[in-house]
């Protein structure tokens, strides 16, 4: 592998410009990545307990393609599988005992005592040499990835390749930097705001977030549980939460307030930035509501046209606008709006190109499963249920299964001129597509996991 174009690791790769990450023709690239998978399967499996735990449930000894590879991917339930009482009991042991199964890392001796928040129990683990993101807990509870600090650097220059496809130069270059949320955090675009914000921007005062406050991981966790109680009904759940939220001085008119310190935000940043070149990372909802709300106030063309609008995550249940980029385009006023997708499981997004599609770094291997959870060839077209492979793990396991739905392209040629698989512009979540729980229905395969799974589970203190 010394003599190929990409030499070196794969964390080296993340240093390499993007013209030649997407210039390897689908015979180089799949040999790459498969020798890397082995490789990350021989150095992990022993290692991690959950891995030895389910590669011997699928009877995996061996990655021989990207088939087999496909079946032993964790699935995004595995990094939440934990009781709740770890955390209402303040059982931070116990839930570091769980985490411990997922990483090579050994946890084993950490001491939590004194450790009575989510917060607390993260900056323990920080201090310890990991390097642990969360989910947004949508499904109402939290899940916690085991990186460390042996990913962050490939995590940091990976995140800078992709930001240089839209920023030539960008580490010699600062620009105010428009965040419309927590200044910092540790779910996983928190990590990346946390990290980039500052840097980007070149000082402190040049950094602008909605709230000044970090984005903390209990109230996060609070506040998903009480979005799931009042989806399902649970008076007796949201009275608790309230309760809980109310001893703990937080607000619980927060949405109400943000409407009001979003705007306020907004109209700061258009009436003192005008005509400058910014940078501006948002969903698509907040950027369209802003951009509506301007246009009819007669307003167009905030920023300079070489200001760098990057956004993503979909409209979460609204119905799209047609043209919903041109509007953006013309209220702030730039040339191109940047898309990309991803998800916390993935040390870095998948790009977009001039041609409105999904380029996948050579790091990651996607994959493409039918709803039973039997993997597809990956070549061709394929459309089903998301898995991907991250070789930028080195210290847990990189393989992942989404409960995304996505189209790749393996072998076509992309209008924009690079090479590699590429993933349509029309993800979604099979949560949307089917109702109900996102789970894999193939008997086998659900019958395999449910054994992992009550393994990742195991050594819950009694009555917990």
């Amino acid at each position: 592998m010394t003599d190929h174009i990409l030499s070196g690791t794969p964390e080296s790769w993340t240093r390499l410009p993007v013209q030649t990450l997407f210039s390897l023709s689908k015979s180089e690239l799949d040999s790459l990545q498969l020798h890397w998978a082995q490789t990350r399967f021989q150095q992990l499996q022993e290692r991690i307990p959950a891995l030895d735990a389910l590669t011997e449930k699928q009877g995996v000894k061996i990655i021989t393609d990207f088939e087999t590879l496909a079946t032993i991917l964790f699935t995004h339930q595995v990094y939440k599988n934990y009781p709740f009482a770890f955390i209402e009991r303040k059982l931070f042991t116990e839930l570091t005992r769980w985490l411990n199964k997922l990483t090579a890392h050994d946890l084993s001796s950490l001491d939590m005592r004194g450790v009575n928040t989510i917060d607390e129990w993260l900056t323990r683990l920080d201090e310890a040499g990991m390097f642990v993101f969360h989910s947004t807990g949508t499904s109402g509870k939290l899940s916690f990835f085991p990186r460390s600090q042996t990913e962050k650097e490939a995590w940091v220059e990976g995140t800078y390749t992709f930001l240089e496809a839209f920023m030539p130069g960008i580490r010699d270059l600062h620009l105010p930097v428009f965040w419309p949320a927590y200044r910092s955090g540790r779910q996983a675009s928190m990590r990346l705001i946390t990290h980039f914000g500052p840097a980007l921007a070149g000082s402190d005062a040049e950094y602008h977030s909605l709230f000044n406050a970090p984005m903390s991981a209990d109230f996060m966790s609070l506040a998903m549980r009480m979005k799931h109680a009042q989806e399902h009904g649970d008076l007796t759940a949201m009275d608790t939460i309230k309760a809980i939220f109310k001893t703990k001085g937080e607000i619980v008119t927060l949405k109400a307030r943000r409407a009001g310190l979003t705007k306020a935000f907004f109209d700061k940043m258009v009436r003192e930035y005008r005509g400058r070149r910014v940078f501006l990372m948002a969903s698509a909802t907040d950027l369209l509501d802003v951009a509506v709300e301007g246009l009819a106030a007669g307003q167009e063309r905030v920023f300079a046209s070489d200001s760098v609008l990057l956004t993503g995550g979909g409209f979460k249940g609204r119905k799209t606008i047609a043209d919903w980029k041109g509007i953006l385009k013309k209220f702030y006023g730039v040339d191109q709006v940047f898309m990309s997708y991803g998800m916390t499981e993935l040390n870095t997004y998948n790009i977009a190109c001039s041609k409105g599609v999904y380029h996948v770094f050579p790091w990651n291997i996607p994959m493409v499963l039918n709803p039973d959870g039997t993997p597809l060839p990956c070549s061709g077209v394929q459309t089903g249920r998301a898995g991907y492979f991250d070789l930028l793990a080195q210290t847990y396991w990189g393989g992942i299964l989404t409960g995304d739905r996505i189209t790749v392209h393996y072998d076509d040629e992309c209008g924009c001129g690079w090479k590699g698989p590429w993933i349509e512009d029309n993800v979604q979540r099979f949560t949307e597509l089917m109702g109900g729980e996102d789970i894999i229905s193939c008997a086998g395969v659900q019958s395999a996991y449910s054994d992992f799974m009550e393994y990742i589970a195991a050594d819950v203190p009694e009555g917990a």
